[in-house]
């Protein structure tokens, strides 16, 4: 990407920030997909959100019910699961480490300009059989497409076949 590409880029994102408290960036790739928010520490103190392995505009609607609801002052417990967030399933949230940033979230680091900030994961279940990535028996392509980047709290109802 050239600087004039660069420039214009993060320009939109500022401007989406400025409008709407947030931007949501989609990458999009053989096997791995994944969208995340910029903006969501600085505008609201919430951590910014990333999602795997769903088309840029549902994970943007998805992200964009998080945003919501940290503007509203009623956001999701990070440390829970939630049934309020995705249609017919429960979410999951994992504390994504910091050594993954620099590999999915580039944009929110240069955002934040090196201050700290939390990135949290919303993990789902394939929709064919209702397992969670972690599970020994979910689809090796599911497992690859939503990769978990993190550690998941309050767990405790979910296989932990994957952790142990």
């Amino acid at each position: 990407m050239d600087a004039k590409s660069k420039q214009e880029y993060f320009s939109k994102i500022e401007g989406d920030i400025a409008e709407y408290g947030f931007s949501t960036i989609s990458v999009v790739g053989e096997g791995r997909s994944f969208s995340y928010t910029v903006g969501l520490h600085k505008s609201y103190g919430h951590p910014e959100m990333i999602i795997f392995g769903l088309p840029p505009e549902l994970a943007a609607g998805v992200l964009s019910d998080v945003a919501r609801r940290a503007k509203d002052g009623n956001p999701f417990d990070l440390t829970k699961p939630t049934d309020e967030l995705l249609a017919d399933c429960d979410a999951v949230f994992a504390n994504v480490l910091k050594e993954n940033y620099s590999d999915y979230v580039l944009s929110a680091m240069k955002f934040n300009r090196g201050e700290e900030f939390s990135v949290f994961q919303v993990v789902w279940p394939s929709a064919s059989d209702g397992l969670f990535p972690w599970r020994s028996d979910a689809a090796p392509e599911f497992v690859t497409a939503q990769p978990v980047l993190g550690e998941i709290h309050n767990i405790s109802r979910f296989d932990l076949t994957f952790f142990s």
